[in-house]
């Protein structure tokens, strides 16, 4: 049996990078998944490679920046897929023409919408007997200040809020962790097959394992939390930052010794 048959998943920001290698590789592990996004074009097209794989997915265009409609946005999952046993709060959007306007909108669509959605799933996630809630964070305001103010902000934001979920949930049944990735190969900082700015180049050299990461190999540790694998564990924020947080080598290598 696949790992996650015959669970229902709705996962944000599911139209490119983390959340679309997540969308395929819970849907080839047997869920039925909602691919929510704003961008319309290539959410339908992530749905459409599910589907042609055999898989199970709906496309459900969102925008996160809007409390209510993320409400709306696990309702509507909920009924197309027959109930919700994963939500994966994914997303966060920078958009904005001043630092005013993209800090409301990294704030509204990476923390108020993590505890929208999360609270109206909490019914059926109690209901499915094995409900998992799972955000995507980052060492960026978890562990470093790297970023902008809003995304350290928003990202330090729910890593707390997690673990308040994780107390406050659990007697229902339902596990909520956070995983908090460094520099990953994704549209938001780099392309691959294209080069490195500067500053994410030297992001991948102060990387013990000297590369970037994969949004896949982001997907296959998503996988792993919300899977009967984790059933024990709850309130934790993990990093998928190739030792990053444990070693940042400020060092400049001398070959000579």
């Amino acid at each position: 049996m696949r790992r996650l048959e015959g669970r229902r998943a709705l996962i944000t920001g599911a139209a490119s990078g983390i959340g679309a290698a997540s969308a395929r590789r819970f849907a080839a592990e047997g869920a039925a998944v909602v691919v929510a996004d704003i961008h319309e074009e290539r959410g339908t097209e992530v749905v459409r490679e599910i589907c042609a794989a055999g898989d199970k997915a709906h496309f459900l265009r969102t925008d996160t920046a809007d409390r209510e409609a993320c409400r709306q946005m696990v309702r509507d999952s909920a009924a197309r897929l027959g109930g919700l046993d994963i939500l994966f709060n994914n997303v966060t959007d920078v958009r904005g023409d001043d630092e005013d306007a993209r800090w409301n909108t990294t704030l509204a669509s990476g923390l108020d919408a993590v505890w929208a959605a999360s609270m109206e799933a909490v019914p059926c996630l109690a209901g499915s007997g094995r409900g998992a809630i799972l955000t995507t964070g980052s060492v960026a305001g978890a562990r470093f200040a790297w970023s902008s103010p809003a995304y350290s902000a928003a990202k330090a934001g729910v890593v707390g809020l997690t673990r308040w979920l994780a107390k406050h949930l659990g007697p229902q049944g339902i596990r909520a962790n956070c995983i908090c990735p460094g520099l990953i190969d994704t549209p938001r900082w780099h392309r691959p097959g294209q080069p490195y700015t500067p500053t994410a180049r030297r992001w991948v050299e102060m990387t013990p394992l000297g590369r970037a990461g994969t949004s896949e190999e982001v997907a296959k540790l998503a996988l792993f939390l919300v899977s009967d694998e984790a059933s024990f564990i709850t309130g934790q924020d993990i990093a998928i930052d190739g030792g990053f947080c444990v070693g940042v080598r400020f060092e400049v290598e001398n070959p000579k010794g």
